[in-house]
């Protein structure tokens, strides 16, 4: 019975090491899963799509945070100029709350925005990378 392990162990070692002689060689074709093959490619595809979402909202991120710093500052001057002219006092006023409400609701989207970059970055520069990092491993093992 021990014998016969042996021999069977025996046998996959060889056609493993001859398999692998063969592929390192040029001689034999590679073995391969298609199916997993095939959802290695999806990954990595997703990846790339994913990569560019990324790049996209920080550029969003960087443009909208430009946005919110002029509105802060126009509604600095709007209520600096209310301050010295008193016969547009109402209207600068105005101006001036409406764009500090613009910034102010501007810096929760931001934040929103934030966060969602956040984990965007987290998927694709962590969970992504480790996955393909065990195929790595994976392709090495076999």
């Amino acid at each position: 019975e021990k014998f016969d392990i042996v021999k069977k162990w025996g046998i996959n070692t060889y056609k493993c090491t001859k398999q692998l002689i063969s592929e390192r060689f040029g001689r034999g074709s590679r073995t391969v899963d298609l199916e997993l093959e095939t959802q290695i490619e999806l990954l990595r595809e997703t990846k790339r799509k994913y990569e560019c979402v990324l790049q996209l909202a920080r550029a969003l991120t960087n443009h909208f945070y430009s946005l919110v710093q002029t509105q802060h500052a126009l509604g600095d001057a709007f209520a600096d100029l209310s301050q010295k002219s008193p016969e547009l006092q109402e209207e600068f006023g105005y101006n001036a709350e409406t764009q500090k409400l613009l910034c102010k609701n501007g810096e929760t989207l931001l934040g929103a925005v934030n966060f969602f970059v956040s984990s965007i970055n987290t998927l694709v520069n962590k969970t992504m990378e480790d996955t393909l990092m065990t195929v790595k491993q994976y392709e090495t093992a076999r």
